[in-house]
């Protein structure tokens, strides 16, 4: 079974896709490489990321969620914000993840997927935990990586600029569908609000890269997305019904086969109304 596939973005960028078409990148200087997410963990990331660069390599999780951090127990260190550490029912637990790719893949055994990874932040874990931080900067040699905190998908997710590149990678944090209905991800009037502060330093990028479904947008997808919030919050969505595990949700605008806006629009939201205001009480 092939697991990953390669693209390359720049002479520094490439993009890695994993099983279940989620984009890891893997940034490369003079002196050292950086890769971002590790993907769901299906087959050996690292002994695939080593075959592609010689270099040092350093590891980023952009958030917790499986099909992001799945594969962060083949490394012995990883950088995340702590706030991500807190498990949820989308975290990567190796069977549990495996009985749900397989769902997709039926080839796919349980020994192609990554170990459980032990985070902490002591010696004595199987992953070593490093908390990112906003504003840190991974030098790599002629090119650097930097942390941009964004929450709303979850509380501790991070957008990573490649400066020299011009490049946001935007994650799950705002892209072509972004997800805000799981019971820790912020409410709509929060996620706004990040959104604008993000929006405040968008001289210092060209364009966006994203993790899923599709790999890169134009950086007025921001604004979209801005808007979009605005539309949640006086009720002239299209409100498209969405369950999720028996909560009901709704996706923002009407959506086709592959969940990609039928308007031609790159930004979409699926939200809960129970989760649109900041001090509202989930149900």
């Amino acid at each position: 079974m092939k697991f990953f596939q390669v693209e390359k973005i720049t002479d520094h960028v490439t993009r890695i896709s994993g099983l279940i078409s989620e984009y890891m990148y893997l940034v490369e200087g003079s002196e050292r490489a950086l890769l971002i997410d590790s993907g769901c963990g299906a087959g050996d990331v690292r002994s695939f990321v080593e075959s592609l660069t010689p270099l040092p390599l350093s590891v980023v999780l952009t958030h917790g969620h499986y099909d992001h951090a799945g594969g962060a127990g083949r490394f012995e260190e990883v950088w995340i914000d702590p706030a991500e550490l807190i498990p949820t029912p989308i975290h990567y637990d190796r069977s549990q993840t495996f009985e749900k790719l397989k769902g997709w893949h039926p080839s796919l055994r349980l020994e192609d997927m990554s170990p459980d990874p032990v985070f902490h932040p002591d010696s004595e874990a199987s992953v070593l935990c490093h908390p990112l931080t906003a504003g840190m900067r991974f030098s790599l040699g002629g090119i650097s990586v930097e942390a941009i905190p964004c929450p709303g998908h979850t509380p501790g997710i991070f957008c990573m600029l490649i400066v020299e590149d011009r490049l946001l990678l935007t994650g799950d944090a705002c892209h072509s569908i972004s997800y805000l209905f799981f019971d820790n991800a912020l409410s709509i009037e929060e996620y706004r609000e990040n959104l604008c502060v993000l929006k405040q330093q968008e001289e210092r990028w060209d364009s966006l890269l994203l993790s899923h479904p599709i790999g890169a947008a134009p950086k007025s997808m921001l604004d979209e997305v801005i808007r979009l919030c605005d539309e949640i919050l006086t009720g002239t969505t299209d409100e498209v019904p969405y369950d999720y595990q028996g909560k009901p949700a709704f996706i923002a605008k009407a959506v086709d086969e592959n969940m990609l806006r039928r308007d031609g629009v790159y930004g979409n939201i699926i939200f809960r109304k129970d989760k649109l205001q900041r001090n509202q009480r989930p149900e």
